[in-house]
């Protein structure tokens, strides 16, 4: 008998769980920026983001150029290069190095996943 108890508790706690989870929760991520690709240079091996992540509004865009090592993953699928296709998609970007401070900034992609 104690084992049924047992065995439904553990039922019902399983079923709560899934219940009472949401689908539209964000999960968190660790990459450095998080937004949307609104332009891609193919020529430059480029895009430019506009950032969700940004602390200020004025500065929510940057150029995310790639190198030989960075990583582009789209729909989990590795690319080699940044294609106009691209453009509108969500974006999560690691960088390499440190953010150069122009107008906009840009930064050296480490790792560039795409959905």
């Amino acid at each position: 008998m104690a084992k049924l108890v047992s065995g439904l508790t553990s039922v019902m706690v399983l079923i709560l769980t899934i219940g009472c989870s949401s689908p539209n929760e964000q999960i968190q991520s660790d990459a450095d920026i998080i937004g949307t690709i609104i332009e891609v240079r193919e020529q430059d091996h480029q895009i430019l983001i506009e950032q969700n992540n940004a602390d200020d509004s004025a500065s929510n865009l940057i150029w995310i150029s790639q190198d030989q090592d960075s990583a582009i993953i789209v729909a989990g699928v590795a690319k080699t290069k940044f294609e106009k296709s691209f453009q509108n998609k969500k974006v999560e970007v690691w960088i390499k190095n440190l953010i150069a401070q122009s107008s906009p900034p840009q930064a050296l992609a480490d790792k560039v996943k795409i959905d």
